[in-house]
């Protein structure tokens, strides 16, 4: 009888399986798999593994095995707050108890959850990858899509970030803006070359610096032209000067700015 279970990252599994890369999913299993069980194979390795009738290129391979390790980083960094998260409401929910807030004739009634957990399914998970996970109040959002959005805003300011944690629990208190312009505004403020020595994500919260970098003029290089106009990183449409709308997701958008393929044009104080 088998009593050993193990717990798998299956959002990004189903996310792979949606866009057709039922392969590349199972290599993950595989991947995963060894990674519990401690199992330590070569890149050489896994392209034989991997390969279909012949072996996978060896560049490929360690292209995924990096992606795979920041999958698994996520699951794991995410379990963690989620753990911290709920520890805290504990201690909380203990100390209100212990401070006389709640009488032996009032009914106990459970915390409610700082964000509600909602099923989905795996074509939904897909159209929710990346930063699409929110309405336009942030509510309802998961706790996993909402690490999802906080990763990528943390990864952002590299070493400038500082503590995670506490960058979280900032992050989960924006109400001013939607996630999806507070990622967007991350990315132009750390590539403002006016800014000498960027702070880290925490202050970027607190100190709300991300207002200065909504709905900013830029710049965008399309088919080897550059297009003036303006980002609006709730509806994701890039609309240049001339009216003219331009699908760019958010992800799209850090890969443009990375690429140099997008200029911030306006300078803020």
């Amino acid at each position: 009888m088998n009593i050993h279970y193990k717990n798998y990252p299956t959002d990004y599994i189903d996310a792979l399986q949606a866009q057709g890369k039922r392969h590349k999913a199972r290599c993950f299993w595989e991947y995963y798999n060894d990674v519990q069980n401690q199992e330590v194979n070569s890149i050489g390795f896994y392209a034989n593994s991997w390969g279909m009738e012949k072996p996978m290129s060896k560049g490929t391979v360690h292209k995924w095995v990096i992606e795979f390790r920041d999958e698994i980083q996520k699951f794991y960094d995410a379990h963690s707050l989620v753990n911290q998260q709920h520890y805290s409401s504990v201690k909380k929910q203990s100390e209100r108890q212990v401070n006389g807030n709640r009488t032996n004739k009032q009914p106990q009634t459970p915390t409610a959850p700082h964000f509600e957990k909602t099923e989905e399914t795996a074509s939904e998970r897909q159209v929710n990858k990346a930063l699409n996970i929110y309405d336009t109040n942030n509510a309802r959002v998961s706790t996993h899509a909402m690490f999802q959005s906080f990763y990528f805003l943390y990864r952002q300011f590299n070493k400038y970030a500082g503590n995670k944690n506490s960058a979280y629990e900032s992050y989960k208190c924006v109400d001013d803006v939607s996630l999806k312009s507070l990622d967007v505004a991350a990315i132009l403020y750390l590539g403002d070359g006016s800014i000498e020595k960027p702070v880290g994500a925490k202050r970027f919260i607190d100190d709300k610096i991300y207002l200065n970098y909504i709905d900013m003029k830029i710049s965008v290089k399309i088919d080897d032209v550059w297009i003036y106009g303006v980002y609006d990183a709730d509806n994701e449409v890039f609309t240049d000067d001339d009216n003219k709308q331009y699908r760019l997701t958010a992800v799209r958008f850090a890969e443009k700015w990375k690429a140099n393929e997008i200029n911030f044009l306006k300078d803020v104080a």
